[in-house]
């Protein structure tokens, strides 16, 4: 109780008694503003924001009802719209997507036919394959029988030809050519036959009428030069004796100088001299690999080419063995070896 007060000690007790303070009650204005204004110890004057009277405070703010549900209408009917222009937009994607899956689909299925006609198609053609294979490979075998059977029949007929060249090479063992020997008009045998013991007795031989088994020139056109004169053919009766002359003529040309060698004017034929050569009669394909064979020595520095019974010699210098050349081939080969 705050207005009770003790009862005073007695007079005898000498001691000093300190008095209780006495504990006074405020009492709170709910008012805080009102307290403010009444309070004499609240500074009033201190700088503080004035709140407004605009200020959006519980206190300040008024919110009815009707305001409320047009407020709550007005963003129901908003968010409304959007969430339908949302679905509209998503309702069409959608569409859009499926018919997008439906045409992928679609291609798949068309995707995987094609798949299957290039399957079968690439088998198709992995059996062709396979068969064209068979017959390549049965094709090969038999080019390879058929470059064996042409290489034995090449070889046959190389020896056919041989042996025909050697057939040809004995029915002209005894003949000679005579070339450069002005033609005339009226020109015989007899006559042939005068120039070829005139050309004997030339070069120191004696040649008669029976050491003669045929003597023609070779058939062609009639030419007024002796360069273009149509060789004289010359048979004897006996090889030696066209050994002999041909030795003969090549003694007389040896030690002679070109103008020198056995020519027209020699022999006494009129009109501008020209050489006349003697050599033998040989078949058209020795004549052949004897020109070669004359342009190979040339070309590759062989001293000596010359030709003895049908058979054609090279020889690179003096002393060195002579090369036998019988075809084409044996020139080639001895290219390489060089």
């Amino acid at each position: 109780m705050s207005g009770v007060q003790r009862t005073p000690p007695n007079a005898t007790v000498s001691r000093t008694v300190t008095p209780t303070p006495v504990r006074v009650h405020a009492h709170s204005e709910p008012d805080i503003n009102l307290a403010v204004s009444r309070s004499e110890n609240v500074n009033t004057n201190r700088s503080k924001r004035p709140r407004h009277a605009l200020d959006k405070s519980p206190s300040n703010v008024v919110v009815t009802c009707s305001e409320s549900e047009d407020t709550l209408k007005s963003w129901k009917d908003e968010h409304e719209n959007s969430i339908s222009v949302l679905i509209a937009n998503q309702t069409a994607a959608m569409t859009k997507l499926t018919a997008e899956i439906c045409e992928i689909k679609l291609q798949n299925a068309q995707i995987q036919a094609s798949n299957a006609e290039i399957r079968s198609s690439n088998e198709e053609i992995m059996k062709s394959m396979y068969f064209i294979n068979q017959q390549f490979e049965d094709f090969k075998r038999e080019i390879a029988d058929l470059k064996k059977v042409r290489q034995e029949q090449r070889q046959y007929i190389e020896s056919l030809e041989r042996k025909i060249q050697d057939l040809q090479q004995k029915s002209r063992s005894s003949g000679i050519e005579i070339r450069n020997v002005p033609q005339s008009d009226s020109e015989t045998s007899e006559g042939l036959v005068k120039t070829v013991c005139n050309l004997g007795k030339t070069v120191g031989m004696q040649i008669t009428d029976s050491e003669l088994r045929d003597i023609y020139r070779l058939p062609g056109k009639l030419s007024s030069t002796p360069a273009a004169s149509r060789p004289i053919i010359v048979e004897f009766a006996s090889v030696l004796k066209k050994e002999t002359l041909l030795s003969a003529v090549r003694s007389y040309n040896k030690d002679k100088s070109k103008d020198n060698k056995l020519n027209t004017e020699i022999l006494g034929f009129p009109g501008k001299r020209q050489p006349v050569y003697v050599a033998e009669q040989l078949p058209s394909n020795t004549k052949k690999i004897f020109y070669l064979s004359r342009q190979f020595a040339k070309d590759n520095g062989f001293k000596f080419c010359w030709i003895s019974n049908g058979n054609i010699f090279l020889r690179k210098i003096e002393g060195e063995k002579q090369i036998l050349v019988h075809s084409e081939k044996c020139l080639e080969a001895i290219n390489l070896q060089m």
